[in-house]
């Protein structure tokens, strides 16, 4: 078996790539790693002379020597150590060429990770402890050392089969086995044979089973010769947790995806320690190039900067780079691929590490070349990206931080649970603005148009049949001619595609899945008459609650699950079909409400959502300014926001100055600190006025305006 410490030597010609390698195995938890490392091959000779060494990992193509050439030096050492190649992209031929002295295992350093190599290492010795056994076995006579051999084999977390290259007969399985396939082994060797282990001296890859215990396994079979018979060795490890775990991941990231895409937002790090620059696909696409056209460096960023802006641009990041700013706003233009410029908004975020020392930026950029020029503070109010930029862009900072994270554990299980639900945790806060991007979407278009539903549906889900599981059917049967008005194509848009992600998640994928999609009116008595709904019914699980509550913040949808007989079904209704507005002489005065709200991110996406709830707003950036309009228009205000912490004079002072004018004002206290709600500053008996915790949203804000109109009329 492998034992604790391993002797090796690194044989590797790149000083970056050696020291990544070195630094890998030393420190590893698994294993003690006694390293060397050799710089050609002369230099490994003479390592292979003087030490026992159990392990060498070398580049396998170097020039003018051949692979198998490679391979032999170090397989004439009398140890024999085992041979781990790594080797570039193009380089793949060479296994397919030299398939009968190959090396132990093959490694790409495009895929090179720490738990990667390291794996690599273990199922190499275990593979050669199998083959060992297997052939001690079969020299001696011993039933003893039969026994203790079974007993091994017995003991491995791994389904092992040995099968007759000639006539596929099993010849022995291991008692996992048996566990694994209750239902019968011998079945379970017959499907494995159409992944040629039987024709090949050596398969690996990863296969989905009919055991609900291993739905899915990694396979990996090798030609062995036992008692003069020609055999295969077939192993079977579980690896169900970390394909969860990757399809957790996944369907955060297309979420992720979906949001970026619709704010067109691109992503940019860059790595201080190691002076890594790294900009997203969409980051590139804005400048017309895709991911591989575009290289990950300064040179490159610098390159397509505008030379008037290029003095501008060093200065500001020069000052992040000295510490002496913390973020980073700045406008510049860039040469897009067909020639001509774009104006591009960056932001970025300075990281410090456990010492304070400036270890990464993370920022993104926004394409506003397009956008109207205007004059003074709206100048940021011209587009919701914008209104909202700074916060959505932390945000999704942190999610592409946390997705990095997970990707270097796919290969190991522990901690990937926790990191997943952090995952999921940041993508409901990023759900939680897109609520406030489509209401501003759905302003936008002047005159709304009534959408043909079926038409609508059945074209964009045409276009995004990539987020249905591989083996799932969906249909679309619509019972009407059904039209929707009052939301905005892009919002149609942003619940017909969280709709498929959630279902998609939940159906149960085989091949006899469907998501059968109907359009109908409503017709329940919880249901409006004449609404639009769609309803999905599908084998598989509800939707849970916290992709319901994202689902329900798109304005005018309402969302709910229940179970018919053997299906569950999601149900999404558009508001109520009515026809287009006519034209009224009748001029109604909005209701006018007071929003007094210091941070500007949340002053705008609040006073977004009262205005889609019809009123008109005064704003106030502080306690005194807040006052001040008070004063000018008292008798004029319907409702009043006040957030209760603000510099200057507080929230509790502008409550108190305008309950001294008017008793009966409804109004509505926010705050983020949740003692505020409780705090003895404020008079309990009043009935006028009601606490909203921050953040929230158009929901939360309409139940909290419904109330305290239900108060006053009582």
């Amino acid at each position: 078996m492998l034992t604790s410490s391993i002797t090796s030597l690194v044989v590797e010609s790149d000083p970056q790539r050696a020291e990544q390698i070195l630094e890998t195995l030393k420190k590893s938890d698994r294993y003690d790693f006694l390293c060397y490392h050799a710089e050609n091959l002369l230099d490994a000779k003479r390592t292979l002379v003087s030490a026992k060494v159990d392990l060498v990992i070398s580049k396998g193509v170097m020039e003018e020597v051949a692979h198998l050439d490679i391979l032999a030096r170090y397989r004439k050492s009398e140890y024999e150590p085992l041979v781990l190649c790594l080797l570039e992209d193009e380089e793949k031929s060479v296994i397919l060429d030299t398939a009968d002295s190959t090396a132990d295992d093959y490694l790409f350093y495009k895929d090179l990770s720490d738990d990667r190599l390291i794996e690599a290492v273990q199922h190499a010795f275990e593979r050669r402890d199998l083959l060992s056994e297997l052939k001690s076995v079969q020299q001696s006579t011993s039933v003893d050392g039969k026994g203790i051999f079974r007993g091994l084999l017995h003991c491995l977390d791994i389904a092992l089969f040995l099968v007759s290259r000639t006539n596929g007969e099993l010849l022995f399985n291991n008692k996992v086995a048996e566990a694994w396939f209750p239902d019968g082994v011998n079945d379970t060797v017959r499907e494995l044979f159409e992944y040629a282990v039987l024709e090949a001296d050596s398969v690996e890859l990863e296969i989905q089973t009919e055991s609900s215990a291993v739905p899915n396994a990694e396979l990996r079979s090798v030609a062995v010769e036992w008692k003069g018979r020609d055999c295969s060795l077939i192993t079977l490890r579980n690896i169900s947790k970390r394909k969860r775990a990757e399809e957790a991941y996944k369907a955060s990231q297309r979420r992720l995806d979906l949001t970026l895409k619709a704010s067109n937002i691109g992503l940019w790090s860059w790595d201080l320690r190691s002076n890594q620059l790294h900009f997203s696909d969409r980051w590139k696409k804005q400048l017309g190039y895709n991911s591989s056209e575009f290289p990950n460096t300064m040179d490159a960023f610098k390159s397509h900067l505008f030379v008037d802006d290029v003095e501008e641009v060093e200065e500001i990041f020069g000052q992040a780079l000295r510490g002496e700013i913390s973020e980073i706003e700045l406008k510049y233009r860039m040469r897009h691929k067909n020639g001509g410029y774009r104006w591009v908004l960056c932001r970025a975020e300075i990281f410090p590490d456990n010492h304070g020392k400036l270890s990464s930026l993370l920022g993104s950029h926004i394409d506003i070349t397009d956008r109207s020029p205007v004059v003074g503070k709206s100048g940021l109010e011209t587009s919701l990206s914008e209104k909202l930029g700074i916060r959505m862009e932390r945000i999704a900072a942190e999610l592409e931080t946390r997705a990095s994270q997970i990707r270097t554990n796919f290969r190991g299980d522990s901690a990937i649970v926790e990191r997943i639900h952090e995952l999921e945790r940041l993508s409901s806060s990023f759900a939680c603005m897109n609520e406030v991007l489509q209401l501003e979407a759905g302003k936008g278009n002047q005159a709304l148009e009534a959408l043909a539903l079926e038409a609508e549906v059945r074209a964009l889900y045409a276009s995004q049949r990539s987020l249905l599981p591989p083996r799932v059917e969906l249909d679309v049967e619509a019972l009407g001619d059904i039209r929707l008005y009052g939301l905005s194509k892009r919002g149609l848009t942003f619940a017909l595609t969280e709709a498929l992600v959630c279902v998609s998640e939940h159906v149960t994928k085989d091949f006899k899945s469907r998501i059968h999609l109907t359009i109908e009116r409503g017709s329940k008595p919880s249901e409006d008459e004449n609404c639009p709904v769609l309803r999905y019914r599908y084998t598989g699980e509800s939707v849970g609650k916290a992709e319901l509550l994202a689902l329900s913040r798109t304005p005018h949808v309402r969302v709910w699950t229940e179970v018919e007989g053997a299906f569950s079904v999601l149900s999404i209704a558009f508001g109520c079909e009515v026809s287009k507005p006519k034209a009224s002489n009748v001029q109604n005065k909005p209701p006018l409400v007071l929003l007094a709200e210091d941070e500007g991110v949340l002053r705008l996406a609040i006073r977004t959502m009262l205005e889609s709830l019809g009123y008109d707003v005064v704003l106030a950036e502080d306690g005194a300014e807040a006052i001040d309009a008070f004063a000018r228009r008292n008798s004029e205000f319907d409702l009043a926001l006040v957030d209760l912490q603000m510099p200057e004079i507080d929230g509790y002072g502008v409550v108190a100055t305008i309950r001294a004018a008017v008793e009966d004002l409804p109004i509505v206290r926010m705050s983020g600190d949740s003692s505020d709600e409780l705090s003895g500053l404020l008079d309990d008996s009043d009935d006028h006025s009601c606490f909203l915790s921050k953040p929230f949203g158009i929901s939360d804000l309409k139940l909290a305006i419904e109330s305290l109109r239900i108060r006053v009329r009582a």
